[in-house]
Parts: C-alpha cells; structure tokens; sequence
C-alpha cells in the first residue's frame, strides 16, 4: 500500500525557508519509514513538479559520463 495523503507547504515569515506539514496519519503508519530528527535528502524535478525525500543512508548509484559513483554504507563490491 502507498502512503498518500494531501498536505501543504508553509512558509516561514523570517526566512526563505519552507516547511512539509506530514499528517499524523502518515507517520503513525507502520510503513512510515522516517524517524524524527533523521538526516533526509530532498530532490526536486521542477518539470514533473515533483519532490522526492529520501534517506541519507539510502545507498545510490549515478552513472555519467565521468564514470559510475556508488554512495551508501549498505554496497559491497565483490570482484569475482
């Protein structure tokens, strides 16, 4: 089952800073997968309008034209 509820986003009156209100009925979800004060990482894809928030330790592998970088604490090579 996907998580999904509408919420909004609030604007700070001291700062350019915004904030995600997340609905109690989310986070008392057992599929909720976030701690508070966890470390998240926030990418924006400004042409689907669209913002994914991820673990920092979620492991990630980018691939391009300089070559592939994996990230994460969880990945291990094993050269057979």
């Amino acid at each position: 089952m996907v998580l999904e509820e509408e919420t909004k986003i609030v604007q700070s009156r001291n700062a350019h800073t915004q904030y995600i209100v997340i609905p109690a009925v989310m986070v008392r979800d057992s599929q909720y997968p976030f701690k508070a004060d966890e470390r998240v990482r926030i990418t924006i894809d400004p042409y689907r309008k669209m913002m994914v928030i991820r673990s920092v330790e979620e492991p990630t592998i980018e691939i391009s034209p300089k070559g592939i970088f994996i990230k994460g604490k969880k990945i291990e090579v094993v050269e057979r």
